[in-house]
């Protein structure tokens, strides 16, 4: 019994029985315990980690209408308050599966389903002491991010035939991984599989390959590895950056949606599912995964006006033009979600500011133009001056005034983010794009997946037809420099001057051709522009 290891270590019990935590108090009394405290809810838990060191702490999952067990272990780790050498325990009746996920994710160093018994307890807590005892020197190091040092305490005990080899050999890898030394984390994974695939070491090694950006090896094998152990959740996620980083963005949703429906209670992976489905333009499930998102951070240590500015962005989005009981129940979940936000962010003025300019969209899009317009007074009264603002705030600003009908000052405030920002390459992109679709996201949308099948059909050498279906795509964005140059590239192409003559193909060629004339030297499509120009003045006869 290791009742002397035990009188020296500090206990925290969680939990909003006090029946229970009376209970668990006397069982670790009876082991020897003389330290424990203990909390009734989340909050109060991570207050009393801030102010005082636990060895072990032993927390319910369900704590109401505070944080959860999982939460609380978020946070501990989030803040650095729970080491490496601790031990978390969470315990709890609750047994859904997506809980039981929610809460492992975090990985605690053991999960204890309630009704716990004396024989229980101790069993799964003299396991963990006694590993956690013989292992100190590694740990430490951990906590101490010296990961070169954990690394020599774990060749030691490897040599020393460890009797947690096991959990050595694991540490040792990742400890590589961290250290930036992927030849030799990937050697042990490499080895492991080798004698006996085990799902770590496969894991491992599927990490090791997208860091060394062999993304199509790395999907291969984390495919394969989600096919024989579809519960490792973490394999999804790493399976998703690689799709990724390799341009696959449909296929990395489909993936995320995977990992979300075995595990909807991780707010990472939820938000990352939105910010993906949204690149995608599928709104549908990026505002499901944004309402997720949402309602997962009340409590969380990873809540932020950004969860909830860009979940009515989204909202937004999927509102605009539709007048349905469908569409007004949209815009008023992102009202009532504003107004939320605003009364939890009230100091921060950015914050109400970014609010009013997202709520005037709303308003906007349902048709709403007073309330609308008054949105929009109280965005303008949290701008003292417009220079001061950052730079994509002054850009949001622009795309809502576009939103609520004044391309005047939309106009006028991206020509002075133009001049302000002419050397920011990836900023001066985001101002391009917006001055050539000034429309809604669901135009864009529209628009884009029109000039995809043009640019289909100019491939198949379908030419009049693919003229036509730039057109009903120039009818939506007039002004977009890429459509109006993938139309001349088309006429062209088809080096026909009887089309030149036809109305329904010159009109809106002249006029992005005139639209074309101001394009700036610097503009990433002025060269081609350029190119395609002469190609056409030399079909028209033009000079």
């Amino acid at each position: 019994m290791l009742f002397t290891v035990y009188q020296k270590k500090k206990f925290l019990v969680v939990d909003d029985f006090d029946n229970f935590i009376f209970s668990i108090k006397q069982m670790l009394k009876r082991l020897g315990v003389t330290d424990i405290d203990s909390a009734k809810n989340g909050a109060d838990a991570v207050q009393l980690c801030v102010r005082k060191h636990y060895d072990v702490v032993l927390c319910d999952y369900n704590l109401g209408a505070t944080k959860s067990g999982q939460q609380v272990l978020e946070e501990l780790r989030y803040r650095k308050l729970i080491k490496n050498t601790d031990i978390f325990f969470i315990v709890s009746a609750e047994a859904e599966k997506d809980m039981v996920y929610g809460a492992l994710e975090y990985q605690p160093d053991g999960y204890i389903t309630k009704p716990v018994t004396q024989s229980l307890l101790q069993n799964r807590l003299d396991k963990l002491v006694e590993q956690k005892e013989a292992v100190k020197d590694v740990n430490r190091a951990m906590d101490q991010e010296d990961y070169s040092k954990a690394i020599s305490f774990c060749t030691k005990h490897m040599q020393n035939k460890s009797p947690y080899r096991g959990w050595v050999l694991r540490t040792l890898a990742n400890l590589y991984y961290l250290n930036g030394d992927f030849a030799n984390a990937k050697k042990i994974y490499e080895d492991v599989n080798r004698k006996r695939p085990l799902y770590w070491a496969r894991l491992g090694f599927g990490k090791v390959l997208v860091r060394e950006r062999k993304y199509k090896e790395a999907i291969n094998h984390l495919e394969s590895l989600i096919n024989d152990r579809p519960e490792i959740i973490e394999a999804y996620d790493w399976l998703a950056e690689a799709q990724q980083k390799s341009g696959q963005m449909q296929k990395a949703q489909v993936t995320l949606q995977k990992a979300v429906d075995i595990s909807p209670r991780a707010l990472l992976r939820q938000k990352q599912l939105a910010e993906v489905s949204k690149t995608n333009y599928d709104l549908d499930t990026a505002t499901k995964a944004f309402r997720s998102t949402a309602k997962l951070s009340d409590n969380s240590v990873y809540e932020s006006p950004k969860i909830y500015l860009d979940y009515t962005r989204c909202l937004s989005d999927m509102a605009e033009g539709d007048h349905s009981k469908a569409g007004n129940k949209l815009a008023d979940e992102a009202t009532h979600a504003l107004d939320k936000l605003r009364r939890k962010y009230k100091e921060e003025d950015q914050v109400q500011l970014l609010s009013h300019m997202v709520e005037a969209r709303v308003l906007a899009g349902q048709g709403k133009v007073k309330e609308s317009q008054k949105a929009m007074a109280q965005a303008g009264s949290y701008i003292s001056d417009p220079n001061d603002l950052p730079p994509e705030v002054s850009l949001e600003l622009a795309e809502t005034y576009y939103a609520v009908g004044d391309p005047g000052k939309a106009g006028e405030l991206l020509t002075e983010l133009a001049k302000k920002h002419a050397d920011d390459s990836s900023f001066m992109q985001k101002v391009e794009e917006l001055r050539d679709e000034p429309v809604t996201l669901k135009q864009r949308m529209k628009a884009r997946e029109l000039n995809r099948q043009g640019i289909e059909k100019y491939e198949e050498g379908a030419l009049d037809d693919a003229i036509e279906v730039f057109k009903q795509a120039m009818n939506i964005t007039p002004r977009h420099v890429g459509l109006i140059l993938n139309l001349l590239q088309t006429v062209v192409k088809a080096n026909n001057k009887q089309l030149l003559g036809d109305p329904s193909v010159s009109q809106p060629l002249k006029l992005g051709l005139k639209r074309l004339s101001h394009l700036q030297a610097d503009h990433r499509q002025h060269k081609r522009y350029q190119h395609l120009l002469g190609k056409f003045q030399k079909l028209s006869g033009a000079k």
